[in-house]
């Protein structure tokens, strides 16, 4: 089967956008053409990733004297091999539920280790305790941040019709069940389902609650396709993205500068996606 690096892409040609993610990971796809005839699985380079995440974590909270500079190695190989994974599978035709769940629950466990590791090295290098609270004040706005951009970003791709792996709400349902229970499923996705839905389902409840007020706000129906459409607003808050977030700590990490990373996570990150909705509503009201 002769390698097609269109396949790569999750949207057609016509319906993309600039998504500045790309950029931390733009020469991927030589690696993935190299991988396309070989025996290596995307499942496979998934847990790759997830090796280099916690080798990552392990660094930062090793305290040696190169523990950052290690640390921030790790992290952006696990962020470039973790894009690899998802391209691999797409270019052969072989994406899946499963695959799906287990990216996104590596992501989960890596980012909680990864916080916890430079929250201890920042306190253990500063001696102040009171860094554990920005630290987890950080891994809720990360966690919100890269929901928010994968909440709006879905919601796009399912009316396109790409991206079909992923459902805008991931809630076990009566369906996802009978399928498993009449042969017509597979057992391990329903199980990663469920560990998924415990995970992130409170982010993803938290993301429709804001996104039905701001809806409200500029008084559009749920019907309006438009409001889900807006190439423009997803370019413009791609940087929210988990990826842009963990390229930011492997820069904040090689500057020595942990503390500095937490502050803009939390205070300018927050209000320039907050911002962004308001722009949004502006946008999208109806004139008069």
């Amino acid at each position: 089967m002769t390698f097609d690096i269109e396949k790569m892409n999750k949207l057609p040609a016509g319906e993309r956008f600039f998504d500045v993610n790309e950029i931390w990971y733009f020469m991927n796809r030589w690696v993935v053409r190299l991988l396309y005839p070989t025996s290596v699985t995307p499942n496979q380079i998934t847990f790759l990733s997830l090796v280099f995440g916690l080798g990552s974590a392990g660094f930062y909270v090793s305290g040696i004297p190169d523990a950052l500079l290690w640390g921030a190695i790790f992290l952006y190989g696990k962020v470039f091999l973790d894009n690899v994974d998802g391209n691999l599978a797409r270019v052969r035709g072989t994406t899946s539920r499963f695959g799906r769940f287990l990216d996104s629950l590596a992501d989960f466990l890596v980012t909680v280790l990864v916080y916890i590791a430079v929250t201890a090295q920042l306190v253990r290098t500063t001696a102040m305790p009171e860094y554990w609270v920005l630290g987890l004040l950080g891994l809720v706005a990360c966690f919100l941040q890269s929901t928010f951009f994968v909440f709006y970003l879905v919601n796009y791709t399912s009316r396109v019709g790409s991206y079909k792996k992923n459902r805008v709400d991931e809630s076990v349902t009566e369906e996802d069940k009978r399928k498993v229970e009449e042969g017509r499923g597979n057992p391990w996705d329903l199980r990663l389902q469920i560990l998924f839905v415990w995970v992130y389902g409170w982010q993803d409840k938290a993301m429709e609650k804001l996104d039905a007020l701001f809806r409200s706000l500029a008084r559009v129906p749920d019907t309006d396709a438009a409001w889900y459409s807006d190439r423009k607003f997803l370019s413009w808050i791609s940087p929210l993205c988990l990826c842009t977030n963990n390229v930011m700590l492997v820069i904040f990490s090689l500057l020595d500068q942990l503390e500095l990373f937490f502050i803009l996570l939390v205070s300018f990150m927050n209000l320039y996606g907050l911002g962004l909705l308001f722009w949004k509503v502006l946008r999208g009201r109806p004139h008069a």
